[in-house]
């Protein structure tokens, strides 16, 4: 893990606290959107694989991490304020911005509300729209969550959405990490987050900065379908598949770093 990294916070107007990953000292800042049920942390590996160039600032999500869930909670709306004021905190004037399945769908977000700030997107293993019938099933786990048991009920199934057949590896440190945190950040936070992410398509924009999207070729949690409808939907954006399942970017951060740096040497 990188030897640089800080964990730092700041208070929005509505009193909530945001705690945030500062990773690595490089001039080239990277804002990075993890998934639910997880934290920035989570992209210490790869800020280690990306170089000395850059700093990833990696926000916890309200609800996770460090951060209080505040009044609305982790919606997509609500989090890319938070990313909003983070720059401003920061004196950030724009940033290519990355995320990964629900920070994916932040992301598109932040690039909606930031008023042309986002210099450039990697959307990973996420999605950029829901129809009716996959509306209706995330609603669904939505509710379940909030039933009580509903979290360590979905417990496997979401490690297997995760990890794959690693998941079932009591050695894994991953698994063991992504366990104790998807428990701890409890019902709300979780089916706040399927509720928000339904509206995703909200965030469309007609004017996209340049775009690269990116799938596992083991996702077990987005399909490939919905990764490929989203580069569909994005003008200009590129496509590309890289070995690995759905949290590729921390499981195997080496192969996203082969995937995004001649992404981010264009943007130069």
């Amino acid at each position: 893990m990188t030897d640089t990294a800080t964990l730092e916070s700041l208070t929005r107007e509505d009193g909530t606290t945001v705690t945030f990953h500062r990773l690595g000292e490089g001039e080239k800042i990277i804002t990075c959107l993890h998934s639910l049920g997880l934290d920035g942390s989570w992209y210490a590996p790869l800020a280690d694989e990306i170089g000395d160039e850059y700093t990833l600032l990696a926000p916890d999500f309200r609800g996770h991490g460090g951060s209080e869930f505040g009044a609305e909670g982790p919606t997509l709306s609500a989090i890319a304020g938070d990313v909003i004021a983070l720059w401003d905190s920061l004196g950030i004037e724009s940033s290519p911005i990355m995320g990964i399945s629900y920070g994916g769908m932040v992301a598109q977000a932040v690039t909606a509300l930031a008023d042309g700030r986002v210099s450039a997107q990697i959307l990973m293993a996420t999605r950029g729209a829901f129809d009716e019938k996959s509306t209706e099933a995330t609603l669904g786990r939505a509710a379940a969550t909030r039933v009580p048991g509903g979290v360590e009920d979905a417990l496997e199934t979401t490690m297997n959405r995760w990890f794959g057949d690693e998941s079932t590896n009591p050695d894994n440190p991953l698994v063991a990490c992504g366990r104790k945190q998807y428990l701890a950040v409890g019902a709300d936070t979780l089916a706040t987050c399927f509720e928000s992410m339904v509206t995703v398509g909200d965030y469309a924009v007609a004017d996209p900065p340049p775009t690269l999207v990116l799938g596992g070729t083991d996702d077990r949690s987005t399909p490939r379908a919905g990764i490929e409808a989203l580069a569909a939907s994005v003008d200009g954006a590129q496509l590309r598949f890289v070995d690995g399942g759905h949290l590729v970017a921390f499981d195997r951060p080496h192969v996203v770093a082969e995937a995004i740096i001649p992404f981010l040497t264009t943007l130069d």
